[in-house]
């Protein structure tokens, strides 16, 4: 017995043993020898009635046992004890002294109770407890069950007949509602209770006949196991079904031949037709009889039966029962009680070897041989005998034996016949149009053995054919093959019959099946199943259609299958550990385990990596339906099936560590089971331990280290190569379509720019122009010249990148041409007051191509004026040195720093950020064109700069041979505008006025002058214009004079429109002044960035000056609206419920709420209350509060205690009364009286019609 965890007891003949199975400690008593009644109670205390009457309890503190002080009892006279569900110990006596008492837990002990509340009138015999009933006889041999729960006594059945021919009780136990009753010498008897029984219990016999020493229920399923005397153990079970074994091998019938025809009539007589043993007849058959005795034999030798082979049975209209045999045909007589012969002879050959007979009507039979082929027989049923009439043969290949194998055949309907042939599949007969359709299933199964039809089935899922091959299911358009991998344990069918549930029963060579077609699940039986007939015969089943009882033909007896009303509930084990062998060896799986952070590992050396894990989910009833599966996941995602040998097989595994997972499927139900997880650790030897392995690392970590690192050295500079290749190629690709994009949209500026020159030239040479057109017509011709100029360059770019500029080499006075450009200049330096120096070798002369030679030294002169401040310095030298023309041109002025010089000639970076420069970038075309120019005939150009001193840009050219003539442009010239770009670069005069402090101050930033000239221009006529070119200029003048409106370009050089702002609004004196920023970058992005930066409008180019105008005017009137409001007496006040309220009169109405709000739970809040808390007398505080507003004090605390009752009875799900605790109001009559007054409604109902309105809002959304 357990009696509390891990700890057993044993009784022995030596004494009383506690076991602690956990630390393996072994404690005897030897005082308790013999046979003791043990029991235990719910909380595994442990009583023990002993051989000397007493009670005695064990005291697990003190690890003994103490005589408990109630009365001993007679011992010989004890038959059982228990302890039920309400801590009561019982003892039954057979001596009128069965007692009971209460336990008692305290902390001296336990003490008993008595608590006599058994009655019984007679002398009990025997009694057997278990959970809270025990089962009793008394001395009248009548079974009665007491229950402890509700202290009833109920009357089961009378026993004295079977206890007077069986003996003593050893045993009593329930199941369900069945009695299972033990005799010591004398075997098992179930009570059955029947449910629609007048007599509720059927006493019905087992085939257990030897002594039963113990009977116990199975904890986890509802079996009963049987102990018995000689006969081992037995396990009883209720199943859907009553499966009973009939042997013909035992004493009793001696019939050693293989059942091959069973067939069971409406007189419930039994006909079984043996293999040479010929028929058994048995009368008024029944299952439940055992072993049957009324038979009677019937064979060649005593009878007119053809032959002692007998084969079928079938059913004949006119009270006849058709019997095949190997000779021949018999029938049996209903009226005459006889069995007479049935000759039947067709193409002059008597039919022979008969396997199977169909009736189909009163004149026609159908006969299957086995060799001779089909035969249709008619007959003449007029006479008191049969008479054939005719006899018709029908045969496949011309007669040939081995092709007229037919085994079954099964009657669809009245016209439709099918027959199972060996060999040659299934045949469709119509018999009213003759035609005959074969079906073969080699194809399918891929085996010849398909074609081996042994029985035929049809149900509303088709037709079934038992074959070698096992069962296959046919369709009108499919078949589909069940076969040993799904549930056959041998592949050959030899009988299908349909029970009540529609389940097929399938007879095979190695036991039964029964599956179920609705799910493709079945469930097999054999002897693990008490199936004591396992290998069955062809055509040997039958089914009795009133009865639903199915028989099964084996070659050592029959089996019969009754439905039951009982439902097994399902049971899915857990899987265990079974066993473990090792190259062949079994093992002790137990001693490979080892537990490690609660997990158990099985761990195993490397020498060890053969090996098979043997596992089983324990089910005893199903057990051998469950088919395994197992996947190694480090080794395979894959499942391995395993079918029913639970074992998993693994070959050198390498060391390190595996999860086993392992799961079966219960092929009855089709239920699938949790995977179950085994680790498994393959230790590694000592070269491939961990130690080793670090070892080793670190030894081949110090013989790579260099390898690794030159390899790496060398993959990183083919990577670099390999990017910088990738890199060049990109910004080839993105240059290209640059330029391209530049070069294509010059063109379209060609004919606007001619339309906008030409009548601009018109309207300058007008002679009735005034000063006004003449002033912005230079403007719009100036640009023009600029916009052309610019054209100019960038289609002069593109000839030269594409290779279509070509060279005309002569010899050219170099000196005179430069002098010639140089001095072109003179009349600028003048104007800028520059020291313009020139320095050329007089009389030189060279061969380079003129028009190239030009174009270097105009803009590189060009450039140097660009960028030299006034008073500044320009050098131009011209000298030969080495064979190479030098042409050197410096400057004085900013410089550039010494990180831009790369970038001066990078065609890449020119033309990425061309349309992004500001006036004074260094970074134009110009220079691009003067590299790629140079670079055409063969010289090199550089530049040297030392910021804030001077800059200079020297080209060396070698003298080159002259061409004879120019060379051919095969390739396409580019047109261009024809304007004049040597027009003067006019002087836009600043309209100066004098300064009028009546008006407002605006102040415009810009870097190109013309662009700052025209926004001036713009406002000087009504406003105050303060111009600047530089945003450094700008900020400089606001610590002398700030304006009322700030305009600023955003891409200017050094200090942009961005920054400008930021410094702008970051400056508390200057960050109320409104800002405009104009641009011409028009993305969303970017005017995002300029709101970011502080701007209050951003005014994209071109814009609209009218725009700009209202834009301005609307800024400074708001500027100025500000400045009136916050001097004017109004800003003092605020509004507050459609009244102009002081600010001081509001804080303080401020400061009124906030007292209320901190005293809103005290019912007791007053106006005295509120204004001492507020500093003020009762009357101070009323004339206070009079001129602010025309609500009283007492007004204003109710009206805030029903807005705050409003707030939570919407928000919060209190109930009434908790509103009223926490908005102060102690009456729930006055408050509801309040709340109604100022709501129109009670609380409750205003609550449900807050919600109701919220539900139809939602509904309208």
């Amino acid at each position: 017995m357990e009696a509390e965890e891990n700890v057993l007891w044993i009784q022995t003949n030596y004494g009383l043993d506690r076991l602690d199975t956990k630390h393996q400690i072994c404690q005897s008593f030897p005082d308790f020898k013999d046979n003791n009644y043990i029991t235990k109670s719910d909380d595994n205390e442990l009583f023990i009635v002993k051989d000397d009457g007493y009670l005695y309890h064990y005291q697990r503190e003190k690890q003994d046992f103490r005589k408990l002080e109630v009365p001993p009892v007679a011992f010989e006279h004890v038959l059982s004890t228990i302890i039920d569900e309400n801590n009561i110990l019982w003892i039954f006596t057979s001596d009128h002294d069965t007692r009971s008492y209460q336990i008692h837990k305290t902390d001296q002990g336990v003490t008993l109770t008595p608590n006599n509340l058994f009655k019984h009138t007679g002398k009990l015999l025997w009694a057997f407890a278990e959970d809270h009933l025990v089962y009793f006889i008394d001395d009248t041999y009548s079974l009665y069950e007491y229950n402890f729960n509700n202290q009833q006594e109920y009357y089961i059945a009378d026993l004295k007949t079977e206890i007077e021919s069986r003996g003593e009780v050893s045993s009593i136990i329930k199941q369900q509602n069945d009695y299972y009753i033990g005799f010591k010498s004398s075997g098992l008897i179930l009570l059955k209770y029947m449910t629609d029984q007048k007599v509720k219990y059927q006493m019905q016999s087992t085939e257990i006949h030897s002594g039963i020493f113990c009977l116990m229920k199975d904890k986890f399923q509802d079996i009963v196991w049987i102990g018995t005397d000689g006969q081992g153990v037995y396990m009883y079970f209720n199943d859907a079904f009553s499966i009973t074994n009939t042997l013909l091998d035992t004493p009793v019938y001696q019939i050693n031949n293989p059942i091959r025809a069973l067939y069971c009539d409406e007189e419930q007589t039994l006909w079984i037709g043996t293999k040479g043993g010929g028929i058994v007849r048995i009368n008024n058959y029944s299952s439940d009889k055992e072993p049957l005795t009324s038979f009677n034999r019937i064979s060649a030798a005593n009878s007119t039966l053809t032959d002692n082979a007998v084969y079928c049975f079938a059913p004949g209209a006119t009270g006849k029962l058709w019997i095949g045999t190997e000779n021949g045909i018999n029938y049996y007589s209903y009226q005459s009680k006889q069995l007479k012969e049935f000759p039947v002879v067709a193409d002059n050959k008597k039919v022979k070897y008969v396997h199977s007979i169909n009736e189909l009507n009163d004149t026609t039979l159908w006969v299957s041989t086995v060799g001779e082929g089909i035969v249709k027989v008619i007959l003449n049923n007029t006479g008191s005998s049969p008479v054939v009439k005719s006899a018709t043969r029908i045969v496949l290949d011309k007669g040939r034996m081995a092709s007229n194998y037919f085994f079954t055949s099964f009657q669809e309907s009245d016209s439709i016949l099918w027959f199972g042939n060996r060999g040659y599949g299934a045949y469709r007969l119509n018999v009213e149009t003759g035609e005959m359709t074969p079906y073969k299933f080699d194809d399918v199964v891929k085996s010849q053995t398909a074609n081996d039809i042994f029985a035929i089935y049809k149900n509303e899922k088709g037709y079934w054919l038992g074959t070698s091959s096992g069962l296959l299911h046919l369709n009108q358009d499919y078949s589909h093959r069940h076969d040993r991998a799904d549930l056959f344990s041998n592949n050959t069918v030899h009988g299908i019959l349909e029970d009540q549930q529609n389940n097929l029963w399938i007879s095979t060579n190695q036991g039964l099946v029964r599956f179920n077609p609705q799910t493709n699940t079945g469930q097999t039986y054999d002897r693990q199943n008490g199936l004591e007939v396992t290998e069955f015969s062809d055509g040997a089943f039958y089914k009795d259609l009133r009865t639903g009882t199915l028989f099964f033909g084996g070659t050592n007896g029959f089996v019969t299958i009754k439905p039951n009303t009982y439902r097994m509930a399902d049971y899915m084990p857990q899987i265990s550990l079974k066993g473990l062998s090792i190259f062949g060896k079994e093992y002790n799986i137990y001693d490979f385990l080892h537990k490690k952070k609660e997990k158990e590992i099985l761990q195993l050396d490397y020498s060890q990596n053969f090996f098979c894990i043997n596992f089983m989910a324990v089910d005893y009833i199903n057990g051998n339906n469950y088919s395994y599966s197992y996947k190694l996941d480090e080794v395979s995602n894959q499942w391995i099936e395993s079918g029913t040998s639970a074992s998993a097989v693994f070959s050198n595994l390498p060391p390190g560590q595996y999860r086993l997972l392992v799961k079966y499927r219960n092929n009855m139900n089709g239920k699938e089971s949790e995977p179950q997880t085994l680790l498994i650790q393959i230790t590694p030897p000592w070269y491939l331990s961990t130690w080793a392995y670090i070892f080793y690392f670190i030894i081949i970590a110090l013989l790579c280290i260099l390898a690794v690192y030159r390899i790496i050295g060398q993959y990183r500079r083919k990577q670099h190569r390999i990017i910088e290749k990738l890199n060049r190629e990109k910004k080839e690709e993105v240059y290209e379509s640059k330029l391209r994009f530049f070069t294509n949209i010059t063109h379209e500026f060609c004919t606007p720019l001619t339309l906008i020159y030409g009548p601009c030239e018109k309207i300058l040479a007008y002679p009735q122009s005034d000063s006004y057109i003449r002033k912005y017509g230079k403007m719009i011709q100036q640009n023009t010249e600029k916009l052309n100029s610019l054209i100019l360059e960038l289609l002069e770019f593109r000839r030269l990148e594409t290779g279509h500029k070509a060279l005309s080499i002569q010899r050219l006075p170099v000196s005179d041409k430069l002098r010639n450009i140089a001095e072109s200049f003179c009349e600028l330096a003048e104007n800028k007051n520059l020291n313009y120096q020139l320095d050329i070798e007089p009389d030189i002369e060279w061969n380079t191509d003129i028009s190239c030679f030009n174009k270097i030294a105009n803009n590189l002169i060009s450039n140097a004026f660009k960028y030299t401040p006034e008073e500044g310095t320009i050098t131009v030298s011209l000298k030969t040195e080495n064979q190479h023309l030098t042409l050197s041109i410096s400057n004085s002025g900013k410089g550039i720093a010494k990180e831009n010089l790369s970038k001066i000639f990078d065609r890449y970076k020119i033309l990425d950020s061309f349309e992004m420069n500001g006036k004074n970038s260094r970074n134009g075309l110009g220079l691009a064109i003067c590299k790629s120019m140079t670079t055409l005939l063969n010289g090199e150009i550089n530049v040297s700069s030392i910021q804030n001193e001077v800059t200079t840009f020297t080209v060396t050219l070698p003298e080159l041979s002259p061409s004879q003539q120019e060379a051919d442009m095969s390739r396409k010239e580019y047109e261009t505008t024809p304007i004049n770009t040597n027009t003067e670069s006019i002087e836009l005069e600043q309209t100066i006025k004098k300064f009028d402090s009546s008006k407002h101050t605006i102040m415009i930033i810009d870097d190109d002058p013309s662009m700052l000239w025209f926004v001036s221009e713009i406002f000087v006529d009504k406003y105050n214009v303060l111009s600047f070119g530089s945003a450094q200029e700008a900020l400089a003048n606001l610590e002398q004079k700030q304006p009322d409106l700030i305009i600023s370009d955003v891409m200017m050089p050094e200090t942009d429109g961005l920054s400008f702002a930021q410094k702008i609004k970051q400056n508390k004196l200057w960050s109320h002044i409104p800002l405009i920023l104009l641009s011409a970058l028009h993305h969303e992005d970017d005017q995002v960035k300029g709101i970011e930066a502080g701007a209050e409008v951003y005014v994209t180019k071109p814009f609209n000056v009218k725009y700009l105008e209202k834009v301005v005017y609307r800024l400074i009137q708001r500027e100025s609206d500000l400045k009136e409001y916050y001097s004017s007496i109004f800003s003092s006040f605020t509004v507050e419920n459609g009244n102009c309220i002081h600010k001081e009169d509001q804080e303080f109405l401020d400061k009124v709420i906030e007292t209320i709000e901190k005293n809103i739970t005290n019912p007791d809040l007053s106006v005295e209350l509120l204004s001492s808390d507020l500093g003020y007398s009762t009357r101070q505080f009323y004339r206070k509060l009079k001129p602010i507003t025309e609500k009283s004090p007492a007004d204003i605390i109710k009206e805030y205690r029903l807005t705050m009752a409003e707030h939570l009875l919407l928000t919060k799900n209190f109930t009434i009364e908790e509103i009223m605790d926490r908005t102060g109001f102690n009456n729930r009559g006055t408050f509801y009286k309040l709340f109604s007054s100022h709501f129109g409604m009670p609380p409750r109902q205003y609550r449900e019609q807050q919600k109701d309105n919220v539900k139809i809002e939602k509904s309208l959304l």
